[in-house]
């Protein structure tokens, strides 16, 4: 075969691999002639869907995935929007804001294997992170100076209606037994189950998590309750929990807590985490527990009653929403004000 049919062979394939990647990866905005690719709409959507799972048990419907799909659809815009409008301010990022940048990041993995491990599976190259890093760095600056600035602080006062609003909230729910959706509910809403929750009872526990792998086989399943009654003894023998919680367990969010995942209260965890969690004595441990999340040995650190709600007690925390409530209010006013100038085309429906 001669050199001139290899090389034209190498073009045909060129040209069917650039139509296949275009078929899967279609632009399906253009802002401001900047594309946003389904790829970029489908990452997007997975990490949300992902998110939901793990606080809920149950399937989004129809209208609600379709819901879904707009708000990530809107967020994908107004980030591009506000990158945009940081490169036109001309915000500039130092290489030791990079690198700083760089490394904070670098810290979540447990090795620089794992972080390149994950850098490929999102097809990034390092030269692609760091410019995603520091446009991430430009963003922020731009919310520092335009927005962050302007936002009106919320007073004692405010705070103070919006714990009484609470109060009359959580009497209203009491008469009228009405129950409510952690999922479905408006942000007011959420909030006053949130306090309701902070001051009923809880129980602060440390876990360690043995996960079963998804679709388990029977073998699988024996493996790893094998491996959760091996750490078992080691407690039993008077090892210490904290430290066999950060050798063993495969829960990312509290491992290196020593397995702390702080104070639950009722409802907060599946069920049968709960019963035993709100069975145990302060400093006692419990025996093997099998969720949907695997197989956990759960120990109690501190337990708090039920408390009647206290203003002071919340008072930062009722202040710190107000003043989020403020700067998303800000935020919202500030890019629609850039959509006013901006040119959106919708080039594809979302799938």
């Amino acid at each position: 075969m001669t050199k001139k049919i290899n090389n034209f062979i190498l073009v045909l394939c060129f040209i069917f691999l650039t139509s296949l990647f275009a078929a899967v990866d279609k632009v399906i905005v253009k802002v401001n002639n900047e594309n946003i690719l389904q790829s970029d709409f489908d990452k997007l959507f997975k990490s949300a869907l992902e998110q939901y799972k793990l606080f809920s048990q149950k399937e989004l419907s129809e209208e609600e995935l379709k819901n879904l799909k707009q708000k990530i659809l809107e967020q994908l815009i107004n980030d591009k929007l506000i990158l945009q409008e940081a490169k036109k301010q001309n915000i500039k990022v130092t290489k030791r804001e990079i690198e700083e940048g760089i490394k904070t990041v670098k810290s979540r993995f447990p090795s620089d294997s794992a972080f390149l491990q994950e850098l490929r599976k999102e097809n990034l190259t390092e030269k692609q992170f760091e410019k995603r890093i520091e446009e991430q760095i430009m963003v922020l600056k731009l919310i520092d100076e335009k927005i962050r600035k302007n936002i009106k602080q919320p007073t004692e006062t405010e705070a103070k209606e919006l714990f009484n609003q609470i109060l009359k909230n959580i009497e209203y729910k009491k008469s009228s037994k009405k129950t409510t959706n952690l999922e479905t509910q408006d942000d007011f809403t959420l909030l006053t189950q949130l306090v309701e929750r902070f001051f009923d009872e809880q129980v602060r526990v440390r876990h360690i998590l043995i996960r079963v792998p998804e679709n388990a086989t029977l073998q699988q399943k024996e493996e790893t309750k094998k491996k959760i009654m091996e750490i078992k003894l080691k407690l039993d023998k008077g090892e210490d929990f904290s430290t066999l919680a950060q050798k063993y367990s495969e829960d990312p969010g509290s491992k290196d807590r020593g397995g702390d995942i702080g104070f639950i209260a009722r409802g907060d965890t599946v069920e049968e985490f709960e019963k035993v969690a709100f069975s145990l004595k302060e400093g006692q441990t419990s025996n093997i527990v099998e969720t949907i999340y695997g197989f956990h040995i759960i120990k109690v650190i501190e337990k708090r009653n039920k408390r009647k709600p206290d203003f002071e007690t919340i008072k930062e925390d009722l202040l710190q929403y107000l003043a989020r409530k403020n700067a998303e209010k800000y935020y919202e006013d500030y890019v629609e004000n850039l959509k006013k100038s901006a040119k959106i085309e919708y080039l594809e429906n979302i799938k």
